[in-house]
């Protein structure tokens, strides 16, 4: 390196990758930010430079050198760092540069003995939980549970009606060549490599458990809707332990039931035309996404489906896999998959790309229907994906309004389900939001009462009636 490629380096400032400092008693300092770099993406650190830029210089003496290579042993493991003494023009006096490379498949590097993360604001102290996952990726638990085996399960513990479901998909959608579609459960169970010697492994059990055991606690999701983030109050909640495709389709169901529907008529053809406040093809994605890059290792916490007036969110257990950071999930990235066996059987059933590239379609969806760019972030336990709605989904909760006398209790639960929803609902869909659904005659009772009193009115006919709350007069 010279002397020109340091002012290249350093116009910018400060920021993730380059640090500076003026002198060598700040060394301590300079060792807590490569630290941080070798745990991101690695970078540039120099002494002999101010924080306002300014180019000063530093005296190099054996001594100097001497005590320079014995820093490199405060970090652990020795890390990838060249040094190299850059001469300023017409001066006696030298730039040391610090040139450190992030490599992959290496434990996380701590500086005498702490861990240290380097980010745009600064360096700071890597959080437990983050150090101690990192390290789970080295030794490789992370990534080898799902290939485990299932101790005290069989196939006959499997629902095989989903399995051939997944063969049958895959055919259809050409993921499944023809000369590799079996109906036989156990080939089926080996082609996917979820078998071996007739014992089932973690993503066996995982993907088509008939019925979960509890001792698969991190196969489990939990759905809400809320007016806010302070979660205070809870308009709908839903939980379950289940097999990948059975949280998929809850996670569906929960989302449809509670995404507005807006419709209009275009000029160009004779249809209604409905639109969802988000795309449903992108909210899917992000759901497969938490599903198969979730961290099974990790038994506790789960799968978090939260939906507020003012965005949607998905929480999952575990961090981006193989050194993949958020800033490359906007642009073509290289596919990581912490679990490759539950990732093939999604590709076999048509449900994902071999290469990746999910939130860049996710990205591209919302785009595409003129909405708010979703966004990515790491947090201390996992990952979150966050979908902002272009307008509020519901207004805040107000008091309600005084009611006539003689209501019942399920009654006023039907006005609210009702006052809450963006579009009419026919009975069977009141009745799936009802905390406890009565009988039909009952709930039919229930809805004529309401009617006599003009608090709900009825459109449409037979199959098609669906009820909505009366206009105020």
């Amino acid at each position: 390196m010279d002397f020109d490629q340091i002012l290249s380096l350093i116009k910018h400032g400060e920021q993730r990758t380059i640090e500076y400092k003026k002198t060598i008693a700040e060394i301590e300092k300079l060792g807590k930010s490569l630290c941080g770099m070798l745990n991101v993406k690695g970078g540039y650190g120099f002494i002999g430079i101010s924080d306002s830029k300014k180019i000063v210089g530093a005296e190099v003496t054996d001594s100097t050198r001497k005590k320079l290579t014995e820093f490199c042993n405060s970090f652990d493991p020795y890390p990838p760092i060249e040094i190299h003494y850059v001469e300023m023009p017409d001066t006696n006096r030298f730039i040391i540069v610090f040139s450190c490379k992030a490599t992959k498949g290496t434990a996380p590097y701590t500086f005498r003995g702490r861990p240290y993360l380097k980010t745009e604001s600064g360096v700071r102290p890597m959080p437990s939980e983050k150090y101690q996952h990192l390290l789970l990726e080295y030794v490789g638990l992370s990534k080898a549970w799902e290939s485990m085996n299932a101790n005290g399960y069989l196939v006959d513990d499997l629902d095989t009606a989903e399995i051939l479901k997944t063969m049958k998909a895959g055919l259809a959608k050409g993921s499944i060549p023809q000369e590799e579609y079996s109906e036989n459960i156990h080939e089926i169970l080996t082609q996917f490599d979820l078998a071996q010697d007739n014992k089932l492994n973690n993503a066996a059990m995982v993907l088509f458990a008939k019925k979960m055991p509890a001792d698969y606690s991190q196969c489990f999701i939990r759905m809400g809707r809320f007016v806010d983030d302070t979660m205070d109050v809870t308009l709908d909640s839903k939980q379950m332990r289940g097999n990948a495709f059975q949280i998929l389709s809850a996670a569906e169901d929960f989302v449809r039931r509670h995404i507005p529907i807006s419709a209009h008529f275009d000029p160009n053809q004779f249809e209604r035309v409905e639109k969802t406040a988000l795309p449903l093809v992108a909210v899917r994605e992000a759901i497969i996404n938490a599903i198969i890059h979730r961290d099974y290792s990790k038994p506790s916490g789960d799968i978090a489906l939260m939906i507020f007036n003012d965005a949607l969110e998905i929480h999952n257990v575990g961090h981006l896999y193989g050194g993949l950071t958020v800033d490359q999930l906007s642009v073509r990235h290289p596919s990581r998959r912490r679990n490759e066996r539950i990732s093939q059987v999604f590709y076999g059933r048509g449900l994902i790309e071999r290469w990746g590239g999910g939130t860049r379609r996710i990205l591209k969806l919302c785009l595409d229907e003129n909405l708010p760019e979703p966004s990515f972030l790491e947090e201390t336990d996992g990952f979150l994906v966050r979908f902002p709605f272009k307008e509020p989904i519901g207004a805040a909760l107000h008091e309600s309004p005084a009611l006539p006398h003689g209501l019942k209790e399920r009654e006023v639960e039907i006005l609210k389900v009702l006052g809450e929803s963006a579009q009419s609902l026919s009975i069977r869909e009141i009745a799936q939001r009802l905390q406890n659904p009565p009988a039909d005659r009952t709930l039919q009772d229930n809805f004529m009462h309401l009617k006599t009193l003009g608090l709900i009115t009825l459109e449409g006919i037979k199959r098609n009636a669906k009820w909505r709350v009366a206009d105020k007069k």
